[in-house]
């Protein structure tokens, strides 16, 4: 669109059109879906390599990917779109960008590497005056050049995640400017409101002396998120913004305090973690300062009524005592309330038509969730809602359910955090999916959840048994057992769980065996047990019964003195990793009978000193890593037939000292790393080392210390 490939089509939207296009390119495979979100939204695609080698070779030079300096072959002023993937070095790039400044008429400008810019950017954007689009995303600027608002034809420009404090803003054919994750910006640039073309600004950054009014005037699309909201002085400045007006809006984020990228700890996707004040009860304990500040924030959020059509609303940080006088719009589909911490009642939402996603976080003020969360009027409440999460509600203690049968009715994913004080949740017949973390563990109980199919417990410390109601699921499919250091066994009636593909057992440091009845479990495909430190033995003959099972870890286990000798039934087995159990006295018998292994690693296993010999039967092999095994002091001759090993990882393993003759005949191997095995490192030195010719033939090999590695230094690469 930047580019004015797309033509209009009467009045519709270009970026409608465009949408259309990358729509039928994505069906017909020019495009690929390769990133998901936690939300199940695709939000990376990439380029079909045959496509791409086809549009590069179609571009000929009018496109350009700028690693190194200029090819002599290319004529600069034939340039018309060039990406530029550099690395960063004390604040410059390290390629030289004269390299396009005879590239006048250049339209489509790329910068993708590490975070840093050269210091020359005025007279850069000085020369590229046609520019139509510019991405620094990533790039470690904090102010622009004036010459940067010279560039009067630039359509899209992208500063997201970039530490930029100010904007020099004089590009009147802007259509789209990406702000989002600038965490510094603290105020708009002056004269935004006549950027007349402008469509999308996911980022507005309220500040005194600047009027919300500056949006009216602006005609946006998709999302919004206005952030520093403390700082408007007066409701009737808010309502100025006029976000009622704003049908075309998607999406309105509110926030009171910073806007920042997502925290791993924080449930929602546009994640503030503004500072944690004390939470006041009632309104008497306030100074009257403090108390009109809140009222203050109340008004202002009155203020701001979204759009009818609205489908997502995000509210972050919000100080007052209550929620918006006014309703939600009817359309909405995903809503987001974080760290409102003073509000003692949930807004009603049950009403909500459409609601499919719902995130509740930091709510220390609310004590009870009650019949006003579900609304009036409606028969059925929460009708559409597939995913709520509910997390740090501190002195949260009861959650009643207006009616249970008609609640919640399509609910397939339940979470709930670090919610210590509650002792009962809403148990829908539809829930497939329930996380529980750092709660009490009288929320554990599962009976009637017919159709569960993933249990997470996580932290939670009195936990004695597994919930109630867990063996006769029939749907389960993945259970994992994390952080529960009380749990000291598992039922018996586990062997019920016909439909268990994935089991994980990991922190639980009293749990000190485990029933032979898991041997029932003939769908298991994968299993982990790690962290289990009272486990000393597995029970003979179980692990073999799992006829299914395809990877098995057993990690830092470190009383453990034996594994089941019925390791050799697992012929489906693929993966299988021992890592940091210095107690195992032996590898387990009958490795050759793993017809399918494709991996094997072995970590930090004092009493492993070779390679068992049945490994040498398994002609599936591809990737095999060994690391802090002191007492390995060789690989077998036997090594060579190892014929489909394809990645091969030694580290800390002094003892070792050269490598078997026949390693050359391992055609296959692509990538080899040996490291902290000071004898071997020196006879595989390049060109003079005594085995350097046995490894010659791996393209992609590092040979040395991992410090050297990790600031770049490149070793051993491909011959």
């Amino acid at each position: 669109m930047a580019e004015g490939f797309v033509l209009g089509q009467g009045s519709k939207r270009l970026e409608d059109i465009g949408d259309e296009y990358f729509s039928d390119l994505l069906w017909m495979a020019f495009f690929q879906e390769v990133e998901v979100s936690e939300n199940d939204d695709v939000v990376g695609y990439r380029m079909n390599n045959v496509i791409h080698d086809l549009a590069r070779y179609v571009a000929g030079e009018e496109s350009l990917i700028l690693e190194a300096g200029l090819p002599p072959y290319i004529n600069p002023s034939q340039i018309r779109h060039s990406s530029i993937v550099y690395t960063n070095r004390d604040g410059e790039i390290t390629i030289p960008l004269e390299a396009l400044y005879a590239a006048e008429h250049l339209r489509t400008l790329l910068f993708l590497g590490d975070s840093g810019l050269s210091s020359n950017m005025e007279k850069m954007f000085s020369r590229f005056v046609y520019l139509r689009l510019l991405d620094l995303s990533g790039c470690g600027v904090s102010s622009f050049p004036d010459a940067l608002g010279g560039l009067i034809c630039l359509r899209y420009l992208d500063l997201s995640y970039t530490p930029i404090e100010n904007l020099p803003l004089r590009m009147t054919c802007l259509r789209h400017l990406n702000l989002t994750g600038c965490e510094q910006l603290f105020q708009m640039p002056a004269g935004i409101e006549s950027l007349h073309q402008l469509q999308t600004l996911p980022l507005y950054v309220a500040w005194r002396g600047r009027r919300l009014s500056e949006l009216k005037q602006l005609n946006l699309y998709d999302k919004l998120n206005l952030t520093h909201l403390e700082k408007v002085r007066h409701a009737a400045e808010a309502k100025t913004a006029g976000l009622m007006m704003k049908k075309n809006l998607d999406s309105l984020g509110l926030y009171w305090g910073l806007y920042q990228p997502r925290s791993e700890d924080v449930d929602i996707s546009l994640g503030i973690v503004p500072k944690r004040g004390k939470v006041f009860g009632i309104r008497e304990q306030l100074a009257p300062s403090a108390a009109q500040q809140y009222k203050h924030a109340e008004e202002i959020l009155d203020s701001l009524q979204p759009p009818k059509n609205m489908k997502k609303l995000f509210i972050n940080g919000y100080p007052g005592f209550r929620f918006a006088a006014w309703a939600l719009p009817e359309y909405v589909v995903a809503v987001e309330i974080a760290n409102c911490q003073n509000c003692g009642h949930l807004p009603a939402l049950g009403n909500l038509l459409l609601l499919k996603t719902l995130s509740l976080h930091g709510m220390h003020g609310v004590r009870r969730i009650g019949t006003e969360f579900y609304g009036d009027g409606a028969d059925i409440r929460f009708p559409s809602l597939e995913k709520l999460s509910l997390s740090d509600f501190p002195n949260l203690e009861e959650w009643t359910s207006a009616n249970s049968e008609n609640s919640f009715p399509s609910l397939k994913k339940l979470t709930v955090k670090r919610c210590p004080k509650l002792a009962h949740i809403p148990s829908p017949q539809s829930l497939q999916h329930l996380k529980l973390q750092d709660c009490n563990p009288m929320l554990t109980s599962v009976a009637n959840l017919g159709l569960l199919s993933v249990l997470v417990l996580e932290n939670i410390p009195g936990l004695l048994t597994l919930p109630e109601g867990l063996t006769a699921s029939a749907c389960l499919s993945s259970l994992k057992i994390l952080s529960c250091p009380k749990l000291r066994s598992l039922p018996l009636q586990i062997r019920n769980l016909t439909a268990l593909k994935s089991l994980t057992i990991r922190c639980c440091e009293e749990l000190s065996s485990l029933p032979q009845t898991l041997q029932n479990l003939k769908a298991l495909e994968s299993l982990e047990i790690s962290n289990c430190h009272s486990i000393i033995s597995m029970p003979d003959g179980w692990i073999g019964g799992l006829s299914s099972l395809r990877t098995l870890s057993i990690e830092n286990c470190s009383n453990l003195t034996s594994l089941s000798s019925s390791l050799e039934r697992l012929t489906l087995l693929e993966h299988l990793t021992i890592m940091f159990c210095p107690n195992l006295g032996s590898f387990p018998e009958g490795v050759q009978h793993l017809s399918s292994l494709r991996s094997l690693i072995l970590l930090s296993c004092p009493w492993f000193d070779s390679l068992p010999e049945g490994l040498q039967h398994v002609r599936t092999l591809h990737c095999l890593k060994i690391g802090s095994c002191l007492n390995l002091t060789a690989l077998p001759e036997w090594f060579e037939g190892l014929d489909s090993l394809r990645s091969l990882t030694i580290f800390d393993c002094p003892g070792l000292q050269q490598l078997p003759p026949g390693f050359k005949i391992l055609t296959k191997l692509q990538h080899l790393s040996i490291q902290e095995c000071p004898e071997l490192e020196e006879r595989c030195r390049q060109g003079s080392g005594e085995d350097w010719l046995k490894i010659a033939h791996v393209p992609h090999k590092y040979i040395g210390p991992p410090q050297a590695r990790q600031s770049g230094e490149a070793s051993t690469s491909g011959s």
